[in-house]
């Protein structure tokens, strides 16, 4: 399903500011980000817009998917083609899809055929806390990063005894969710491992569509996903520690299409590190890692229609070097190597990189300045170097200002290099320039934040028609982008009550045409409203999403459209809790991708339950 020759199928808090009804309003200062920096460093001294949302967070927000998570995040959209299990674009300020990175535990994922993390298909139930940098990243992480990067963590075992846990709910279209694990640590030795079943009915995915290749199945497209992890890490005392872990995930998903309408998948990661102390100012870490994304799709008469499987391997050590009190360094080597196994013959399947990465940071009179740059050599054009440098300052512990400036690139994916007939094997990599400036404070009842950004893309690759007589089509590096937006949030605390409002202007122009890029909403606006009252808390959400079009040529327009949901909790005591949640109150009929059915008006109920 994922992979056909056209690429685009689909694509799609703040420092002080929260992104879900029910999550912490504010966020401290001193909480710790590895993402922007690879190293640990507090919120308040990153030059970067970041946020952190923690597994309280996550289940606070009573959402089954991690789409439907980030769609409510500040400059990230999210596309969805037809409900739960379905291809999700998920683009970071108005960038493409592919021009985000997605982490699980440090290890890249996603698949290098179509370039795109499958986050429809990644278990929300398995993670632990989750990082968002917006901006530009490759001066660190390398391709992908040049809208932001998003990073899963997975749950990691701690405490003396074992702590296990159970959760089970269900609600409309037939959809129920159960997860059990244990997480705990016995001496030197910590563990977490938990098992998760989805499964839902679905929603018919797409409407009507006439002509040669349009789509009529009028039926529900269903979905179900199993999923397990385990992590597991040995402390060798002051020397470092050593640790492991293993997420799986697996099932069905159904949807529309002439040629296929059903497709099995896998997606797994798997990695081990090693991290040492071999001086007191001195860390050096190794880590070895694999991820899988695996497809195997159907005709509508069940027979075999195709099969994509990718794996990349990966390698990287790293060594953080305190300089000093004020001064750190961090440098290291990557190492990845791709490979596709597929029905499909590809001119060329395997393909590697190897990249060396240098970072200094300084702090002095309230001052943060980070300096950072890459360098990566790949197998099929060459090399590529980017840079990044960005300044942060605090002001009497209420007001932060910085700004940045970054570059960034994206490579080709198998396809648009290989796929036969299509791809061009000339292609060079996608370029971008990125400018942020921010402006945020914090006091005793509420806070707030601004910012502003620019992002110019270079040598994007799009579709030329190659020869009209025979309707030969090519890809060739020629399209350029800029994208200018501005972000805000306030949040408010007073009493019993939580208000947070967030808003974002984004203005993303294709240079050639003039015209707007693709799924992309000017305006955005989310306003989430809670209220605590001893055990019970309720609140609502209202999402407002300005119109869009589904086309380079801007002819097929997207409505904007307004949702409310209203939620609520009850704690029976510190073991057992109770939620529940209407979404989509109003039944709104409303779509992010063009001809692609959204959810209705629905509701979950749900019961969690913590040991002591």
């Amino acid at each position: 399903m994922k992979n056909t020759i056209c690429f685009t199928l689909l694509a799609g808090v703040s420092l002080y500011s929260a992104v879900s009804p029910a999550a912490p309003l504010t966020v401290s200062p001193e909480e710790i980000v590895v993402t922007g920096t690879r190293t640990p460093i507090a919120v308040a001294k990153l030059p970067a817009s970041a946020m952190a949302l923690n597994r309280e967070d996550i289940e606070e927000l009573q959402v089954n998917s991690l789409p439907e998570l980030l769609a409510g995040v500040v400059g990230v959209d999210v596309a969805t083609s037809g409900g739960y299990g379905k291809v999700t674009g998920v683009r970071m300020r108005g960038s493409e899809s592919d021009h985000l990175l997605v982490l699980i535990d440090g290890v890249r994922i996603g698949s290098a055929t179509v370039g795109l993390a499958a986050f429809e298909h990644l278990p929300l139930s398995q993670v632990d806390r989750i990082e968002i940098v917006r901006g530009p990243r490759s001066s660190l992480w390398g391709s992908e990063a040049i809208g932001g990067v998003i990073h899963i963590f997975t749950r990691k075992g701690s405490g003396d005894e074992p702590r296990y846990t159970l959760d089970a709910g269900g609600g409309s279209f037939d959809t129920f969710e159960v997860t059990g694990g244990v997480s705990g640590a016995y001496e030197d030795f910590n563990y977490s491992a938990a098992v998760s079943r989805f499964d839902s009915g679905g929603i018919d995915a797409r409407q009507p569509v006439p002509g040669f290749f349009g789509v009529d199945q009028p039926d529900r497209d269903g979905y179900d996903n199993v999923s397990a992890h385990f992590r597991g890490g040995y402390s060798l005392g002051e020397m470092g520690e050593i640790d492991a872990f293993v997420l799986r995930a697996w099932g069905t998903t159904e949807f529309d299409g002439n040629f296929q309408d059903e497709g099995d998948f896998v997606q797994q990661v798997a990695g081990g590190s090693l991290s040492l102390r071999p001086a007191d100012n001195w860390r050096t870490a190794l880590h070895l890692s694999e991820a899988r994304d695996e497809s195997e799709n159907f005709a509508p008469d069940g027979s075999f229609a195709s099969r994509f499987d990718t794996r990349s391997r990966q390698l990287s050590w790293q060594n953080d070097v305190s300089l000093l009190d004020d001064h750190q360094l961090t440098f290291g080597v990557d190492y990845r190597d791709d490979k596709v196994d597929s029905s499909t013959e590809y001119d060329q399947s395997t393909r590697d990189n190897s990249g060396i990465f240098g970072q200094y940071s300084t702090e002095f009179h309230g001052h943060q300045l980070v300096a950072s740059a890459r360098w990566d050599d790949y197998e099929t054009f060459g090399s590529k170097t980017t840079g990044g440098v960005g300044w942060s300052y605090a002001w009497r512990d209420w007001l932060r200002l910085y700004a940045s400036y970054g570059t960034a690139y994206r490579i080709p994916t198998f396809n648009e290099l290989f796929w036969p007939g299509f791809g061009n094997p000339e292609l060079g990599p996608e370029t971008a320039v990125s400018y942020e400036a921010g402006l945020e404070g914090q006091h005793d009842w509420f806070g707030w934040s601004i910012r502003a950004y620019r992002t110019d893309v270079e040598d994007m690759i799009v579709t030329v028609l190659e020869d009209p007589a025979t309707f030969t089509y090519t890809l060739e590096n020629m399209n350029e982008t800029r994208i200018t937006g501005v972000e805000g949030e306030l949040s408010a605390q007073w009493r019993d009550w939580n208000a947070s409002l967030g808003i974002e202007y984004l203005d993303p122009e294709d240079k050639m045409s003039g015209n707007r890029l693709a799924r992309r909403a000017k305006q955005k606006l989310s306003f989430d409203l809670t209220r605590n009252v001893d055990r019970l808390s309720f609140g609502g959400r209202l999402f407002a999403k300005g119109n869009s079009f589904d086309d380079a040529g801007n002819r097929i327009k997207i409505n904007g459209f307004v949702t409310v949901d209203l939620f609520g909790k009850y704690r029976f005591n510190d073991q057992v809790t109770l939620r529940a949640k209407v979404a989509n109150l109003l039944d709104k009929e409303y779509q992010t991708a063009d001809t692609y059915n959204s959810f209705d008006r629905n509701f979950f109920i749900s019961i969690h339950y913590r040991s002591r």
